[in-house]
């Protein structure tokens, strides 16, 4: 081997935090490879967060050596040690006693030996056979790569022999002992037996991962083109409008800056919403890809090395293949935009684009009274039938009390104030949602809260909050596992819980959901339990109800929880991915939302009965009808500061609005049509800034309770 290629051979086998040659690497769970050492290095609190990837890992209770070992990372660096040792590029030292000169190199054992342990080793009669070759032989001019180096196998911590039995009860390796003393009457044979088995398990596994790739290298030339075309269109609808402007006169010269920044916004938003979906796709293409280079240095490894990988290579499948599964297949955006000049001099003309719902023009109406509106297509024809495909949204500074359709492309709207804005979009694309009327009250403006309660520093992380009658309060405490009982003048009246599996107490990470029902009975999700658990409300336990399992009656991390009059409960059944619904006495109604929902994380019942689901995974409220039949959903993410993240809780006041707290630190206040009308808050540890804002409940009165959940308090809002 040339120096330069010896040097090539360093870099590659170099690990990325010491910048040494790998010295026993590690697997983390993200497929990427450290030496043990720096492992430890890296260790925060039962945590590694990679360097390479940033991805969390949670860290085995035996420590950082219980990481799966990547042998053939091992095998590599061994021999490139041998080659270069052999060539003479790097001193090298007697394996067994560390001493210099190096007189001698036996293939079987792996070493390289000095004059005294050279002729111990010929002596010996365990190393009868083995063929020391002296170094000034291999250094002679002889290729150094014809001595393979003998792969280090890995051997049993408590008998220090080698492993060479796997059992698939317990899915380990295991020595010749072990499988007497540990494994006995276990399922388990010799690793090249299981090997050829499993083999065909991981290449089983690996089988789909081409057609996704793909298939996703279709879809990202597929939008690569949409973008593209948009891209263009867009430049072509700016032509159209110098065109028009220089047959005109400087008076139109504000129009023409008006239009061209609604082309320019809406071909920047297009691009700005293609563009991260060709991120998502092209992430999860490459994701897919070192997946199937992982599988494909598997099939070529060892068979201790395949089978020690076995596990996070199907776990890591199965990740992806589910992220595959929700991936977008089809462009976000449409490419469906006109330039429409206006006939009436000295009007420019009109801009329509379609992708959602986009506002076009504002109509000045009398203060009070109803008003037709005709929906028109590009062409400025009457929509006088359905398959027109017209999307309507109607908006503006007043409130649209009433939206009357009789199915002609007419709509009959009844309204109060100055003005309301129409929006009208054309598409040949079906609308999901259908039309959706904006309600225009007016949000009243949260300022810095009232009140900040910590129990005097006492609080642990706060998750789930709920407000009760006659002015009570909860909050469920996730890290001391307990819960708070407060009174109308926000004083501790009351804390009960603690950890454990017993009546009354909570599990691991637990409890999160906290609700109360009309007779001041506490409902907590204990989620570490997996069960719901009933207090009165002095913290007296009364029942519980719910198993881990996904059959009726059963449910998985329960998170949010809600009540109704009508005597049910309803919880975010988050690892069913559905919700289960309960009597208040435990008895098992329905579940429902299967297909429909990624990760629920809360519930809320709303004034006029339906019920809210904030769906964590794909970002959105869905809502549901009491009886579970799917009614629509909004998204709640956004090109705003308060809409881009993923909705962790919500509650409804009593005008209707919904409240949803964020991943990004903020809440965001929506109308019942899903229209943004409100939002605050800020990353930060000060009044009125949050930092993970988990559960949200509102008082009668208005007043806003949240859970600051790593701020390790609760604050009180009023509204102006």
């Amino acid at each position: 081997m040339s120096t330069l290629e010896v040097k090539k051979a360093q870099n590659n086998l170099t690990c990325p935090v010491c910048y040494q040659l790998f010295k026993n690497p590690k697997y983390l769970p993200c497929y990427h490879s450290y030496c043990e050492e720096c492992l430890e290095k890296m260790l925060v609190q039962s945590k590694i967060t990679c360097p390479e990837c940033d991805k969390e890992a949670i860290v085995p209770a035996g420590g950082v050596k219980e990481f799966a070992a990547n042998l053939l990372i091992n095998q590599l660096v061994d021999n490139l040690t041998l080659t270069s040792g052999i060539s003479g590029k790097e001193k090298v030292k007697c394996y067994t006693c560390d001493n210099e000169p190096v007189i001698s190199f036996c293939p079987e054992c792996n070493i390289f030996q000095c004059y005294v342990c050279n002729d111990h080793h010929r002596s010996n009669k365990t190393y009868h056979g083995h063929n020391v070759v002296p170094l000034t032989e291999l250094r002679s001019g002889k290729d150094a790569s014809f001595i393979p180096a003998k792969m280090k196998t890995p051997l049993c911590q408590e008998h220090q022999c080698d492993l060479k039995h796997y059992c698939e009860t317990c899915d380990e390796l295991v020595c010749m002992y072990c499988t007497v003393k540990k494994h006995n009457g276990h399922d388990h044979d010799t690793v090249k037996k299981m090997a050829s088995k499993h083999r065909s398990q991981l290449k089983k596994v690996a089988t789909p991962i081409e057609g996704m790739i793909q298939d996703l290298s279709d879809v990202h030339n597929n939008v690569d083109k949409m973008m593209k075309k948009i891209t263009q269109q867009g430049d072509e609808m700016n032509k159209q409008i110098n065109q028009r402007y220089d047959e005109l006169v400087k008076d139109l010269m504000k129009q023409r800056d008006k239009v061209k920044q609604q082309v320019y916004y809406t071909v920047s938003q297009k691009e700005k919403a293609l563009t991260t979906q060709l991120d998502e796709v092209d992430s999860t293409q490459a994701e897919l890809v070192s997946m199937k280079e992982l599988n494909d240095t598997l099939q070529k490894s060892s068979d201790q090395e395949a089978l020690s990988s076995k596990k996070q290579v199907i776990d890591g499948m199965h990740q992806l293949t589910e992220k595959y599964n929700d991936l977008n297949k089809r462009p976000v955006q449409s490419d469906t935009m006109e330039f429409i000049p206006s006939k009436d001099f000295p009007q420019l003309g009109k801009f329509f684009a379609c992708a959602e719902y986009d506002y076009l023009e504002v109509d000045n109406l009398a203060k009070s009274g109803e008003v037709p509106i005709i929906t028109k297509d590009s062409n400025e024809d009457d929509c006088s039938e359905r398959n027109d495909k017209t999307a309507k949204s109607f908006t503006g500074k007043v409130t649209v009390e009433e939206v009357k359709d009789i199915d002609d492309g007419i709509y009959v709207v009844s309204h109060r104030g100055d003005q309301i804005e129409v929006a009208a979009c054309m598409s040949t694309q079906e609308i999901r949602e259908g039309p959706i009327i904006a309600s225009c009250r007016n949000y009243r403006a949260v300022n810095l809260p009232n009140k900040v309660v910590n129990n005097s520093g006492r609080m642990g992380q706060p998750w789930g909050i709920a407000y009760g009658r006659y002015g009570v309060w909860a909050v469920a405490d996730r890290t001391n596992h307990c819960v708070y009982v407060f009174d109308g003048q926000d004083q501790l009246v009351l804390k009960f819980g603690k950890s454990g599996d017993k009546d009354g107490q909570f599990g691991s990470y637990s409890p999160r959901g906290i609700t109360f029902d009309n007779d001041n009975h506490l409902y907590v999700a204990d989620s570490g339990n997996n069960r719901i658990q009933k207090f009165d409300i002095n913290g007296n336990y009364l029942l519980q109800f719910g198993c881990r399992g996904s059959g009726e009656g059963q449910i998985k991390c329960p998170y949010g929880i809600a009540t109704h009059i009508n005597g049910r409960v309803y919880v975010a059944d988050k690892g069913n991915r559905r919700i289960s619904v309960f009597q208040s006495d435990g008895q098992f109604c329905i579940f429902f939302g299967s297909g429909q929902l990624g990760s629920p994380y809360d519930v809320a019942v709303t004034g006029n009965n339906q019920l809210l689901v904030a769906d964590h995974t794909h970002k959105c409220i869905v809502t549901f009808t009491l009886d579970g039949h799917y009614v629509g959903r909004f998204d709640t993410q956004g090109s705003h500061s308060c809409q881009i993240n993923s909705p962790c809780s919500l509650a409804t006041d009593m005008n209707g609005f919904i409240l949803v707290t964020n991943f990004n630190h903020s809440v965001s206040v929506y109308d019942h049509a899903g229209s943004l009308v409100h939002c605050f808050g800020t990353h930060g540890s000060a009044g009125g800034e949050f930092n993970d804002p988990y559960g949200i409940a509102v008082s009668p009165n208005g007043s806003i309770y949240i859970s600051d959940f790593n701020n390790k308090r609760v604050q009180i809002f009023g509204i102006a």
